[in-house]
């Protein structure tokens, strides 16, 4: 009898414990980081990053992404993969600055560890909002009398500044005449050509021996005398051009111009060249 006794009451506990005293089983994101961690421990660290990859979808909030961050960092430390694996430490560093590595690790990643969080800190320092100065309060100043018609009269409008023309006609005579002083001279050279050819046929030049020859030298001495008459006609031209402009380029004239109002209209007064 009182072996049954005993056996109930084993059996009423076994069953009351799942309900109360035994653990809590542990949920799949726990589960997957410690697959992680004994993966890691094997030195299979790309098995043990999968098994990260997974757990981020079971993730239930701040504390469990920076763990992930922590171990993706250490394990691809490992890897040689330095700009990942201090990415990784950034971004748990930026959810939690005062994080911990969650295994122990190599003094020189340990040393890169620390420097993302000096990198870190220096960034949020500088995204602290500062409230700048506040302004002086504005000076009172007097209201400003309404202007009138009565005061525009009274005060016209300053006059325009006068509006000169320089006479730079005069200055500039000298570029036609030298112009015209250089066609002069060509033409003057193609004239004596023409002349030159006209003596070789009268003397009957000893280098005209036919026909041929007296029209190539006939032709010449036409084509001189063109050109010659030409180039003098736009010398002529170019001479006189630049007397007129020396005689009619007189100095410089003033041009003064005043700007007014009485209130209801405006005018302009002054005298033009």
């Amino acid at each position: 009898m009182r072996r049954l006794v005993l056996a109930w009451l084993l059996g009423v506990g076994l069953v009351l414990v799942p309900s109360g005293a035994r653990a809590e089983e542990p949920g799949p994101f726990q589960t997957q980081v410690r697959a992680a961690r004994q993966l890691y421990d094997e030195l299979e660290y790309e098995r043990a990053l999968a098994e990260l990859s997974r757990a981020r979808r079971h993730s239930s909030g701040e504390a469990d992404d920076v763990l992930l961050a922590l171990y993706e960092g250490v394990i691809l430390a490992d890897l040689g993969r330095t700009e990942s694996s201090s990415a990784a430490f950034r971004v748990a560093l930026l959810l939690q600055p005062g994080a911990e590595l969650p295994l122990k690790v190599s003094p020189k990643v340990e040393q890169r560890f620390e420097s993302v969080r000096q990198q870190v800190l220096r960034e949020l320092a500088k995204q602290d909002v500062r409230v700048p100065p506040l302004a002086p309060p504005p000076v009172a100043t007097a209201p400003l009398d309404p202007v009138t018609s009565a005061d525009m009269r009274a005060s016209p409008v300053p006059a325009a500044p006068e509006v000169s023309t320089s006479a730079t006609v005069r200055s500039r005579a000298w570029i036609p005449a030298t112009v015209g002083g250089v066609l002069l001279v060509g033409g003057g050279v193609s004239y004596l050509q023409a002349r030159s050819e006209r003596s070789r046929l009268r003397r009957d030049d000893a280098s005209i021996a036919n026909s041929q020859d007296v029209d190539r030298s006939v032709s010449r001495g036409k084509s001189f005398q063109t050109v010659g008459l030409l180039l003098a006609g736009a010398g002529v031209a170019g001479l006189g051009l630049s007397a007129g402009m020396y005689l009619l380029g007189g100095p410089a004239e003033k041009v003064g111009l005043q700007l007014g109002t009485d209130g209801t209209s405006a005018f302009v007064s002054g005298r033009w060249p």
